[in-house]
């Protein structure tokens, strides 16, 4: 814990996302963000709730949600913002040969739906999803109505969740994008439309060091923070988290082992340990600096 606050107090950084996913997690989220605040360096806790969408109703989805969120906010009043769920949306996604909901179906020949419409999303999943962010929501109002609530997509082309969530009455206060691509202006007019702030809470370059190695990493993570600068004053982007500080090496040789702006490597035993900081880190650092 204190080795990642020191990380990121090097960084400059400002706030640190992470995880919640367990009401065994409480003290430990307590404990880290009293070592943050030390630093001047806020949480954001991200409210995963261990439910399966799959095998619960959903009424039974929407009230463990809401007690899952209401116990951390009751013991972390002064959080001041609350991200709801994780990319969740992903889950309601249409796929091929399933019936839209008005009535038509989606060609067998094609992939999964990109996202863009309300009708991108498979009717019965998305209810079970939008129960949860529900929940999520009623949970943090109900334990702190100051908190601010965090909820949007997993980036991509997928905007139209906002707009049945927004007339499915869930509510929100920052909109949530994540960005791995240059250019995200056209995702961004759609956001503002909904005349919330906007928080990028993931962005990276493309697979991190994975495909392009570890200097084309942190010429792209610049190439991105570049783009965040020109567009944040015209779309309200109050803020920014690169995902993430650390490598998941333990997930090689999938790209999600090489997204850290600092390697994990092997302690010697069955444990990780911090490695090398990657080129990624400076250059976040130098581009992040006022």
């Amino acid at each position: 814990m204190e080795q990642q606050a020191s990380l990121l107090s090097e960084l400059n950084a400002r706030s640190y996302r992470v995880d919640v996913t367990s009401l065994n997690q409480m003290e430990e989220l307590a404990r880290l963000r009293e070592t943050l605040a030390a630093r001047g360096i806020e949480v954001l806790p991200v409210l995963t709730p261990p439910l399966s969408l799959k095998d619960n109703d959903e009424p039974t989805l929407k009230a463990r949600a809401r007690a899952f969120a209401e116990a951390f906010v009751r013991r972390l009043p002064d959080v001041p913002v609350w991200e709801l769920g994780n990319e969740m949306e992903n889950y309601a996604i249409i796929q091929p040969c399933e019936m839209r909901d008005d009535g038509t179906q989606y060609p067998c020949e094609w992939g999964p739906a990109g996202g863009l419409g309300e009708l991108d999303y498979y009717g019965p999943r998305y209810r079970k999803v939008a129960a949860v962010l529900s929940g999520l929501a009623e949970g943090v109002a109900a334990a702190n109505p100051k908190a601010r609530r965090a909820l949007g997509s997993a980036g991509w082309g997928h905007t139209g969740i906002f707009s049945r969530l927004a007339k499915d009455g869930v509510p929100w206060e920052i909109s949530v994008w994540h960005l791995y691509s240059v250019d995200p202006e056209w995702a961004l007019k759609i956001l503002a439309s909904y005349g919330k702030p906007i928080w990028i809470t993931e962005f990276n370059h493309d697979s991190g060091s994975y495909r392009d190695g570890k200097d084309g990493q942190a010429k792209g993570l610049v190439a991105i923070m570049d783009s965040l600068k020109r567009l944040a004053s015209p779309y309200r982007i109050e803020a920014a988290h690169v995902y993430e500080l650390l490598d998941e090496a333990y997930w090689a040789p999938h790209f999600e082992a090489y997204m850290g702006l600092v390697e994990l490597e092997r302690d010697g035993g069955n444990g990780w340990r911090t490695g090398a900081r990657k080129p990624a880190f400076d250059a976040f650092r130098n581009a992040a600096a006022p």
